[in-house]
């Protein structure tokens, strides 16, 4: 993974907040545009596409350049970090390439290839856009068919979309329509639980119609209500969210980590002699530590909420390779992280950090059997689901644009 210094960070931030596809462009691309743009950046800022964060950025450079701390936190994007999930759940190595989980020596736009390949495929250009392709593709990885339709018609052009999809995604796009088929007609609610112990609930909402009269006049009244329905398509988004707000949530833990509390588990993992390895432990300092482990187990991903359990009365019970593994990949000092959705904001200094952690989340979802675990609390049966590249994770870990 190429690495940067924090006053770099701060100027490929500038770059990419002016716009004209900069946040699209190669790392020595944003870097090339300030040194061309430096001399003129107040002036450009009536034509940035983000003026405030533009104008932000050069205050901040202004102030870096006569030695005074901005506070200013720049800014780095997921490419398409739904797709990203998708590939890296099911081991999807084409997908992969298109959003930047797997390094092609470029900066992947998964929009515009998908776009470019279509038109490849149509022999002409003119007949969609890169924009209303957008629409379809972030919509129908979520289980959409009318956007589809009504971006491609039902014709050629609408198969067209698809075969792409299964051509290019063809994990990834797999997963979403397992999600259509095993939608329960029964059930009002599902539930998941993650690695991190998060429970997440969500509810089935039924549209139904009622008639008032008003005046002696009927009128129709449509509410949701929670309720079983016949069809749905909102598993595969909730789920994808899900797994979304657990890289957040353990991006915040790994960044900005207590370091009181990970050198006390330092010297624990140092002196196993000392460990009180009691039969009889207090259930309220180990029961949660025992959730997390079991978590662990099903689904091979640790999570760091671990560190919040951890004392010499239950550091036994933790595996010590991954647990050493664990704190060995965390950043050499913490530092906060403003997460958005799928953008996180940190001071520059710590942007090769911040890259670091985000994919090592991609990886050890990748190398995990989150998946499985998903499927069978969903499906309400034990689920194995194989990954069609099982050996992907190898290559994680040193991509350079995954968050960019």
């Amino acid at each position: 993974m190429q690495e940067f210094t924090g006053k770099q960070y701060l100027q490929m931030d500038i770059a990419a907040n002016y716009g004209n596809n900069m946040d699209k462009a190669l790392w020595s691309e944003r870097l090339k545009w300030f040194e061309e743009n430096q001399h003129q950046l107040r002036e450009l800022v009536k034509t940035a596409e983000e003026p405030a964060l533009f104008y932000a950025g050069i205050t901040a450079w202004e102030d870096t350049q006569n030695g005074i701390p901005s506070g200013y936190p720049i800014s780095l994007d997921a490419t398409c970090s739904g797709l990203q999930l998708l590939a890296v759940l099911t081991g999807d190595r084409s997908a992969a390439r298109l959003c930047n989980v797997i390094s092609t020596g470029s900066r992947e736009d998964a929009y515009t290839y998908i776009y470019q390949y279509m038109v490849a495929m149509l022999g002409e250009v003119g007949q969609i856009t890169r924009a209303k392709t957008k629409d379809a593709i972030m919509t129908a990885f979520y289980g959409s068919q009318a956007v589809p339709k009504e971006v491609f018609g039902k014709g050629k052009l609408l198969g067209i979309f698809y075969d792409t999809m299964k051509t290019l995604c063809p994990a990834a796009w797999k997963l979403n329509e397992l999600y259509l088929m095993i939608w329960n007609p029964n059930v009002a609610k599902y539930s998941l639980v993650f690695p991190d112990n998060f429970h997440a609930h969500l509810k089935v909402m039924t549209q139904i119609q009622e008639t008032v009269h008003f005046l002696n006049k009927p009128y129709d009244v449509f509410k949701n209500v929670n309720a079983p329905m016949e069809g749905g398509r909102s598993l595969g988004a909730n789920t994808n969210h899900g797994c979304d707000g657990m890289v957040v949530r353990e991006m915040g833990r790994r960044c900005n980590y207590n370091p009181k509390v990970i050198n006390y588990i330092r010297s624990l993992v140092t002196c196993p002699d000392e460990w009180t390895r009691d039969e009889k432990l207090d259930p309220d300092e180990t029961e949660l530590l025992e959730i997390l482990l079991a978590h662990y187990a099903e689904t091979k991903y640790l999570s760091a909420r671990i560190f919040d359990c951890i004392t010499i009365n239950n550091i036994h019970l933790v595996p010590q390779a991954d647990l050493v593994e664990l704190l060995e990949s965390l950043p050499a000092k913490p530092f906060e992280v403003i997460s958005v959705h799928d953008c996180f904001r940190c001071l520059p200094n710590y942007g090769n950090d911040l890259r670091k952690q985000y994919n090592r989340q991609l990886y050890l979802i990748a190398r995990s059997d989150l998946l499985s675990s998903l499927l069978s609390q969903l499906m309400g049966s034990k689920q194995k689901i194989a990954k069609l590249d099982p050996n992907m994770f190898k290559d994680i870990l040193s991509t350079d644009y995954a968050l960019s």
